[in-house]
């Protein structure tokens, strides 16, 4: 039975006709978009206003019930908005796949006409002589005689997502909040479409796929909060869309809501720092674990939501890195200046780049590779460095299995990784403006100064605006207001400076520490620790000073900021642990990461999935409790042919 749960007022500009409401129907909710497309000559025999519909393109005239069911199965093998329910009392549409249809109705066997009679369904053959357009095939409700698209509606269960939103009718790049609820009501929902309308082409090799963006992203239509209600609050409805957003749009992405992040793109982690909007749940082991920041919604909806494919991210010192860390995704940092930074609001500018997370290497290659990286990923590297002033981690087992990742990588190169002291080889080699100090020293406000500096001066213009429209000053939380503090004691000369210090670091790491090969491409990798090995409660308040200030900008994680570099996070593993919360043996996510010269990002994922195939660890993680399912071998992981096994 079909419930039409809520309705909502068409848009100004669309037809009186159209509609958008909740449907309610085999025990799922869906969201029944307004515009229609496609229009029978006359009106179909269908039982009430409204009915579920279903698309199918068969071969040939003669139908049987063999055919039938095969195409049920195939659909809902592709496709997780299709049901069984779209067949019970529906309108089923059938048009030629190959070749026209005759002009005759085509003969349906006893068996088929038995099955249609069972579920009070109905086939409609498409008449070819009418020159109508195909429809893809998929789910869809019709009114009297017309189509409109079925979007599912999943519940933000993990609180991931500010907004959820659905494309408006008045442009390509535009959108409009998705006003819906359903299920219990306790949580908000986000509507995606079939994957059946999206066939893959050549000029949309996206097409179908369901990315979430951070909000720092502006979509035209819905606002961008910065996770600040203040912002929102003196912004409002944005008027354009962020151009790397319509970059992958015009690639068929569907971009299906924005996800939560830390206020200002600070590292806001709860239980104290999140005020303004709740921080999302993290879904890996007792489900109490913090999300990290400040992309923490991007983390926590790739980690737990089969439904979605990407999420989309902003990386300043370890906004993206960070949070996969947390949540055992893949992600990768792109380097600075790859992708389009229009439509983004600024964290720090000199530092920030755009983050893709996904949940296994093939698709993140995919999305790269259509992200304008047109890159050789064919010249590997020749060279690992081994960071000795980085490794060993402080926990064992997160050790162990970063060197098991270092011999994959080496097994597929043929090579051995180099131990290698950058502070040792920085005395030895470094350039005469360090005037003798030490690489730790020379660095130690490097970073800082123009993270501060641009991070509190970057927003002067927001909180002039809000104070002139409100008159009074935009909230930040405790945390929040001593790094702007930090910011406004930090002057332009010291900014400057640190960014001086930057470049000649930057010199002296292309020379002695990542050069490019004689022929001019890049031939060396660096491993990075990156990553808690155990628990990281939710509940538990750090010490007061933890995240302000990075004691010097000489660390595994502002390695790749300070330089612009592109760094790759990769889950290896996960390591067990007793939790105070579930009391029972939970397992928290353990990556390997690497940082490669500018332009390497296709080389790195390439590298990366090589090497776990080889050594048949998963390339593919999965949501929810488990990074993956549970091995006895010290990465706690099956390998990759149990793991196929246990999927299918």
């Amino acid at each position: 039975m079909i419930q039409v749960r809520n309705s909502l007022p068409s848009p100004a500009g669309l037809r009186a006709s159209s509609l958008s409401c909740v449907i309610g129907l085999g025990g799922i909710s869906y969201w029944l978009r307004d515009r229609v497309e496609y229009t029978l000559p006359t009106a179909a025999s269908i039982n009430g206003p409204l009915a579920p519909a279903l698309v199918i393109n068969l071969p040939d005239a003669g139908i049987s019930l063999d055919q039938l069911e095969a195409v049920f199965r195939r659909l809902a093998n592709e496709d997780d908005v299709f049901s069984e329910a779209f067949i019970r009392g529906a309108l089923i549409y059938v048009q030629p796949r190959d070749a026209q249809l005759p002009s005759e109705t085509p003969t349906l066997s006893n068996a088929v006409e038995k099955y249609l009679e069972e579920n009070s369904a109905q086939l409609l053959f498409a008449d070819p002589s009418a020159g109508l357009p195909t429809l893809p095939e998929g789910p869809y409700f019709i009114t009297e005689n017309q189509f409109h698209q079925a979007w599912r509606l999943y519940e933000d269960s993990l609180e991931a997502f500010v907004s959820s939103s659905v494309p408006a009718a008045r442009g390509k790049y535009a959108f409009q909040p998705l006003h819906a609820n359903a299920y219990s009501g306790l949580h908000s929902v986000v509507a995606v479409p079939s994957r059946l309308y999206y066939p893959v082409t050549f000029d949309r090799p996206l097409n179908g796929k369901r990315v979430s963006v951070k909000d720092l992203f502006h979509l035209e239509g819905m606002v961008t909060t910065i996770g600040s209600r203040s912002y929102a609050e003196c912004y409002g409805v944005q008027k354009s869309t962020a151009k790397y957003i319509q970059h992958l749009i015009d690639k068929g992405a569907v971009i299906v809501g924005k996800t939560k992040m830390g206020a200002y793109a600070g590292s806001e982690i709860p239980p104290e720092k999140c005020i303004d909007y709740f921080p999302p749940w993290n879904p890996r082991g007792d489900g109490y674990q913090g999300p990290s920041g400040s992309s923490s919604g991007a983390g926590s909806s790739v980690a737990g939501y089969p439904w979605l494919d990407y999420a989309l991210a902003t990386d300043t010192t370890g906004s993206t890195r960070m949070p996969a860390s947390a949540h055992g995704v893949w992600a990768l940092r792109m380097s600075s200046n790859t992708v389009p930074m229009e439509g983004v609001v600024p964290s720090v500018g000199v530092f920030d780049t755009i983050g893709l997370l996904g949940r296994d290497a093939a698709s993140l290659r995919h999305l790269g590779a259509v992200s304008a990286l047109m890159q050789d990923e064919h010249t590997m590297p020749k060279k690992i460095l081994y960071n000795t002033d980085w490794f060993p981690t402080a926990n064992d087992d997160q050790q162990r299995m970063t060197d098991s990742f270092v011999e994959k990588l080496e097994a597929v190169l043929g090579i051995t990784h180099t131990k290698v002291s950058f502070s040792d080889e920085w005395v030895r080699s470094r350039p005469g403006e360090a005037s003798g100090k030490s690489l730790k020293d020379y660095l130690a406000k490097s970073g800082y100064w123009p993270d501060k500096y641009n991070g509190y001066h970057g927003l002067d213009d927001f909180r002039e605006q809000y104070r002139q429209k409100f008159g009074k000053e935009p909230y930040a939380s405790p945390w929040q207001r001593d790094r702007w503090e930090l910011g406004r004691q930090t002057t332009l000369e010291e900014r400057n400076r640190g960014l001086e210090e930057i470049e000649v670091f930057r010199k002296w790491v292309d020379q002695y520490l990542l050069p490019l090969s004689p022929n001019g491409r890049p031939g060396v990798i660096l491993m990075v620790p990156l990553g808690r090995a155990s628990a990281n409660y939710r509940d538990v308040v750090p010490p007061p000073d933890q995240g302000k200030v990075a004691p010097t900008s000489y660390n595994p994680l502002w390695f790749a900021s300070i330089l612009g570099l592109p760094q790759l996070v990769v889950p290896i593993g996960q390591n067990p642990y007793h939790s105070e919360l579930s009391g029972r043996t939970e397992h928290a996510p353990i990556v390997g990461s690497m940082v490669g010269s500018k332009g390497t990002e296709m080389v790195m994922l390439r590298l990366a999935q090589e090497a776990l195939e080889k050594a048949e660890w998963p390339t593919e993680v999965l949501t929810g409790r488990f990074m993956f399912n549970v091995g006895n071998n010290e990465r706690n992981s099956v390998k990759q042919t149990e793991a196929m096994s246990r999927k299918n």
